[in-house]
């Protein structure tokens, strides 16, 4: 693979923006490959990395040797495990990965036995004093408790949750439940999601992003918040769990008192917020894997907004089509100068494709526009030395069917 450094996500399933977000990350760190694994041959995900295998069940005997064999033959660099399913196996297997010189991101073994057990988490909290809602024993549940929570002590995506309003509705449904369920107080207050990186140990950005729509447990409307209470409270929370990577807090805010109900130990679906608003733990985690220094200088937009909305994206057309690309950040490495710019592989590949298909190729570049200096030679022999082939170079927006484009904005999503 062409590139400093490769990296393994495992259970991609539709994780699209997961993809994205580390694909702009090793674009601004030098290049590499993501390679990405899933049970399910079928998926939207295996469509945006370099290369998908078929992943064994992650509770298979053989997962953890699949693992580490992967890692080895694929010199992967990093490793995401993004699913609850997985995280105890890919922390089982660290230090061997570490040996591969692969830095696996995800906290230790025991910090996800309580963060992947609600009912431990609890107890964990009570014990070190960090405010959750109550948990009320199915016994002692009585007429004046009303409303209360009721959810699975293990899951994700807000399955098998519900919320009791009345008395009557808990004779209902109280002979439903088992020791696997968790009875606790109602909290009337606002919901947060609070994005938090931790390497090393080291607690390198805590972002607070307000839930004001909830789908199937994830966010598809927020705003980041940046609440100082939330932000001291949180990183008590990270620190004392002894959590690594990406982590994602769940809270409730009312007044000054902060009450946590969770913690996803991986990545969730809102977390393009925090990275959009200055936070970009992808990055962080890939300057890590890569031994190199961690940027954590961070200017966070407060008050930015997440609407997250369904996007359809086409395949194979026929017809012969012009395309134009940007340079810098979508063909080859933005974060360096010019002359130390790298191609990436696997769109030179795809370029060279459409060329040969009969499709025109256009690469249109801002290089100059603000200095006034000419890079047209510079870019040509950067070219023919990268093996791209194309028909036009251009430094002004020409008529194009598309535009590939690392800084676009769909017009109707804007």
């Amino acid at each position: 693979w062409l590139g400093c450094m490769n990296i393994l996500i495992t259970s991609i399933g539709n994780k699209t923006n997961l993809i994205k977000y580390f694909r702009r990350a090793l674009f601004n760190e030098g290049g590499g490959a993501i390679i990405g694994a899933d049970i399910q041959a079928v998926n939207n995900a295996r469509f945006f990395v370099d290369e998908f295998v078929i992943s064994p069940l992650s509770d298979a005997k053989d997962y953890k040797s699949w693992l580490l064999e992967l890692i080895k033959s694929k010199g992967i660099s990093l490793y995401i495990p993004s699913r609850d399913g997985e995280l105890l196996a890919a922390s089982a297997i660290k230090a061997r990965a570490a040996e591969l010189g692969c830095y696996v991101a995800v906290s230790d073994q025991k910090a996800l036995d309580i963060c992947l057990d609600k009912r431990r988490f609890y107890q964990w909290c009570a014990e070190k004093k960090i405010a959750t809602p109550a948990v009320i024993e199915k016994n002692d549940v009585d007429k004046d408790k009303f409303p209360v929570f009721i959810k699975p002590a293990s899951g994700s995506g807000a399955k098998g949750t519900m919320k009791i309003d009345t008395w009557a509705d808990w004779v209902d449904i109280q002979s439903q439940l088992n020791d696997s369920h968790v009875v606790q107080e109602f909290i009337n207050a606002s919901e947060y999601s609070v994005d938090i990186c931790i390497i090393d140990g080291q607690i390198k950005s805590v972002v607070p992003r307000l839930r004001k729509l909830i789908e199937n447990g994830e966010s598809i409307q927020a705003c980041i918040d940046l609440d100082g209470d939330i932000i001291r409270e949180s990183s008590l929370l990270a620190q004392t769990l002894g959590l690594e990577g990406h982590v994602i807090a769940q809270c409730f805010k009312g007044n000054s008192n902060v009450k946590f109900i969770e913690v996803n130990a991986r990545y969730g679906g809102g977390f393009t917020l925090g990275v959009e608003a200055g936070a970009d733990s992808c990055r962080m985690l890939v300057q890590k894997a890569a031994g190199r220094a961690v940027n954590c200088t961070i200017d966070i937009d407060e008050g930015l907004e997440l609407v997250r909305i369904q996007k359809d994206v086409f395949r194979g057309r026929k017809k012969p089509q012009v395309y134009c690309f940007d340079l810098d950040g979508t063909i080859c490495s933005e974060s360096c100068s010019y002359e130390q710019a790298v191609p990436m592989e696997g769109i030179v590949r795809r370029i060279n494709e459409l060329y040969e298909s009969g499709h025109k190729i256009v690469i249109a570049t801002a290089r100059g526009a603000a200095s006034g200096v000419s890079w047209k030679k510079l870019i040509e022999s950067q070219l023919e030395s990268w093996g791209i082939q194309y028909h036009d170079l251009v430094t002004s927006k020409p008529y194009a069917d598309y535009y590939i484009d690392n800084k676009s904005i769909d017009v109707l999503e804007w």
